[in-house]
């Protein structure tokens, strides 16, 4: 509540915050939460995994328990953890960056571009970050990546904050701490705003190859098991950030909308709330919803911090609330369990102002890496 009360009195904060009933303690500004600007932006109220978001892909393809069983699906996850690097782990080689080959306003992180960007192009990352299989309320199957900007999109997220704090000391801006901003009609406020752009495009780009490496695995694993493999196309894709700031007009007011665990949810917009492991995620569509600046939550929210997750969720309360699915119960990742969570049902309930319900996915299988891997 004090971050929410900080961030809402920050003087180039206006007209009102939005709070998603996902919202739970981040740094600075809460997870979940929608700050609007006025000629300024704040790198702490988009967050440190700029442009970390959700891609979806219906595929589809009819499931079939019967010869999809537990077999099927070890087997995809191990093709897909030959194919998708997690946690820590890297391409041996770099990936082509394409239209992502371009020099950084930050001169000082320009190497990282083919350094780190290029190596880590269509990787995972660690966190809450996962890959999964889900079906939906037709028997319909679905393949979904939570996952974002990496190592990159830290470190310009970090070196911009410190621009911020230099800048808001220069200026005598009285904020609360990790509030500090960058004026737009200043040259590193514009340097941010275009950074910034470059990582949410990488990551969009970065979750649009795990996609296409996670279907690939499915449709091979098909193939195998001599099953219909389905369209050579999804019949939709959502790719869509849940950590990023864009400039935007409400009531003729031209405002930095910061979408920090906050999903773009314009009229008629897909969109992804993900519930946790073993619990279930929603497709969902935009309703335009003005006073929440047109967002939505962007999955479920914690309500156990990841310290007191691994202290209090045992191995064995882990593995029954993925009894459901053919995931593992690492407890590598054990402060991703369920019991972390809010439950998802209760967080839909609360914005069917804000979104209106297409489609309800079951978990079959989630992928993930180590969640204590640092470059999310």
């Amino acid at each position: 509540m004090q971050q929410l009360i900080d961030i809402a009195s920050h003087p180039e904060v206006g007209p009102h915050i939005a709070v998603m009933p996902d919202c739970h303690v981040g740094y600075g500004v809460p997870i979940g939460c929608v700050a609007p600007t006025i000629g300024a932006v704040i790198p702490n109220a988009v967050g440190v995994d700029i442009g970390c978001g959700l891609h979806a892909i219906q595929t589809g393809v009819h499931y079939d328990r019967e010869r999809m069983d537990q077999r099927f699906w070890r087997e995809w996850g191990g093709q897909v953890n030959r194919d998708i690097p997690t946690g820590f782990q890297s391409h041996k080689s770099p990936e082509p960056l394409g239209a992502l080959d371009q020099s950084l306003r930050a001169s000082s992180l320009q190497a990282l571009v083919r350094e780190r960007a290029a190596f880590q192009l269509g990787t995972l990352g660690g966190g809450n970050h996962f890959l999964e299989a889900l079906v939906d309320d037709d028997d319909e199957l679905w393949l979904m990546v939570h996952s974002g900007s990496r190592h990159t999109g830290l470190r310009i997220a970090e070196h911009y904050n410190q621009a911020a704090i230099e800048s808001t000391e220069r200026r005598r801006l009285v904020t609360a701490k990790d509030l500090a901003s960058l004026p737009l009609d200043d040259p590193e406020g514009q340097d941010y705003m275009t950074d910034m752009g470059w990582a949410a495009e990488y990551a969009l780009a970065n979750r649009l190859l795990m996609g296409q490496r996670l279907h690939s695995a499915f449709r091979t694993m098909m193939e195998r098991r001599k099953l219909d493999i389905g369209p050579d196309e999804p019949r939709r894709v959502i790719n869509i950030h849940h950590n990023f700031a864009r400039i935007e007009d409400y009531d003729g007011q031209s405002l930095v909308i910061h979408r920090k665990g906050a999903t773009s949810a314009y009229d008629g917009e897909y969109g992804v709330i993900p519930g946790s492991m073993g619990t279930a995620s929603y497709i969902v569509r935009g309703l335009g919803n003005e006073q929440s600046y047109r967002s939505c939550s962007h999955g479920a929210g914690r309500v156990m911090g990841r310290g007191a997750a691994r202290r209090e969720i045992t191995s064995d309360v882990f593995a029954a609330s993925l009894a459901d699915t053919h995931s593992r119960a690492s407890m590598s990742y054990v402060d991703e369990a369920p019991a972390a969570y809010k439950d998802i049902h209760v967080v839909i309930e609360r914005q069917l102002d804000l979104i209106e319900v297409m489609h309800v996915l079951q978990p079959i299988m989630t992928v993930k890496g180590d969640s204590r891997a640092r470059d999310d």
